[in-house]
């Protein structure tokens, strides 16, 4: 387990490295491709996904599967991420270690002992500067300096992650150190994942950021990038449309489930839904946290309901909120990348076509005595914690972003190894 002192001294540690190799930020050789020199220092800005969380855990087997690592690797760029501990023989395994199986109560975790609260702590190897600055839990407001107006973000369990990764520094402030000649930019998903995560009151509004607040921080964080003074080009990416995550079911899911589980009774209320385009419909969703523990007791035997009229489910209203946030969101972020020449990805479309994939993307569970439910139980392109994407879909990603750069940019990035 961290201390406060271990974390202020891994971030001095790592602020001194920095400032003592100050020298290798300016020395990379510039990648022998077309348009290589554009690429020859790469900072990534994000939260979990970029951070490489899989199954609610992250340590350096995981950062190594990110999809930024994989996009450096081909761009050819030195990249270097604020490693943690994974070292099995030693008894380390992450900070958290990852889940292993998620319908224990708590979930167990890699190792033996592990928790929630188990860290490993950093890599004794510091680097010299850091090109993947994201840490999960952030949100827009927290990727802006720390002197932004207020209100400033509030204290979040997330916030070890800031201190751990980053010394307690902000995303900007230490991509300004690595002066990038390439940025990614992934935020908004936790502008309104939050409502989803919510174990008192799913879905509600005061658990998102307002379309016209997050149009604000996100145009102040882009104007702060462009203040670098150093960045040719960069790639942002859309928010993800978190009711699409295998962690909320659809509650006609839960309604088609219980067909083979004769002790647990579905509402009619849990079947509503509203057509808002050709791709996009409004569902009653059903939260992981909230829907389990009535499946896992039918299925010991004991009748349970679910009641979809409660506030521990998101409605079909409330759904409509948060697909129509996440439009907003996307349309800020595209503005952002037109208005710079940049290259703007929307990720839904690639999850839409995992979600067309049999077995990729699981709408319902694979809950026990199910033979998926310990190695895939949302599926095989989401991790076992039904919201982080597996090293699979990492890698799709880091193709999709090599894909579009080399598109706009005319640039001939070499394959995802």
């Amino acid at each position: 387990m961290p201390h406060a002192r271990n974390l202020l001294a891994a971030g001095l540690t790592l602020a001194l490295a920095a400032a003592c190799h100050q020298d290798e930020l300016f020395t990379p050789l510039v990648p022998s491709y077309a348009g290589g020199a554009m690429f020859q220092r790469y900072v990534s800005f994000g939260n979990s996904i970029t951070a490489g969380i899989q199954s609610g855990g992250l340590n350096d087997s995981l950062q190594k599967a990110a999809y930024p690592v994989l996009l450096a690797r081909a761009m050819g760029t030195p990249f270097f991420y604020p490693s943690l501990n994974y070292a099995p023989s030693l008894n380390l395994y992450g900070c958290p270690p990852p889940i292993t199986f998620v319908f224990s109560s708590p979930p167990t975790r890699l190792g033996p002992g592990s928790t929630d609260q188990t860290c490993s702590l950093r890599s004794a190897s510091v680097p010299p500067f850091l090109n993947n600055v994201a840490f999960p839990g952030a949100d827009v407001l927290e990727l802006l300096n720390t002197n932004y107006a207020p209100p400033q973000p509030p204290a979040s369990a997330t916030d070890a992650f800031k201190l751990f990764l980053l010394g307690g520094r902000t995303e900007l402030q230490r991509a300004r150190e690595v002066l990038p000649t390439f940025v990614s930019v992934w935020i908004g998903n936790n502008d309104v994942l939050g409502a989803i995560l919510d174990t008192g009151n799913a879905g509600q509004a005061a658990d998102i950021t307002p379309p016209a607040t997050f149009a604000t921080r996100f145009n102040a964080l882009m104007d702060s990038i462009d203040s670098f003074g150093t960045v040719r080009g960069g790639v942002l990416i859309g928010a993800v449309q978190v009711t699409g995550s295998p962690y909320v079911s659809q509650g006609r899911a839960y309604a088609a489930a219980s067909v083979a589980i004769p002790t647990m009774t579905v509402l009619p209320n849990c079947l509503a839904f509203q057509q808002l385009s050709p791709t996009d419909t409004a569902f009653v969703y059903v939260p992981f946290h909230y829907g389990a523990p009535i499946v896992a007791r039918a299925a010991a035997g004991v009748r349970d309901t679910l009641d979809c009229s409660n506030s521990h489910v998101i409605s079909v209203a409330e759904a409509v909120n948060m697909i129509a946030t996440v439009v907003q969101y996307n349309a800020t972020i595209a503005q952002a990348a037109t208005a710079r020449g940049w290259v703007y990805v929307d990720p839904n479309g690639l999850l839409r076509a995992l979600a067309g994939v049999p077995g990729a993307i699981r709408p319902f569970p694979a809950f026990p005595p199910d033979a998926n439910a310990t190695a895939a139980p949302f599926g095989t392109a989401i991790s076992r914690d039904g919201i982080h994407p597996s090293t699979a879909t990492q890698r799709l990603v880091a193709q999709a972003l090599r894909d579009s750069i080399n598109a706009h940019y005319s640039a001939q990035i070499p394959p995802i190894p």
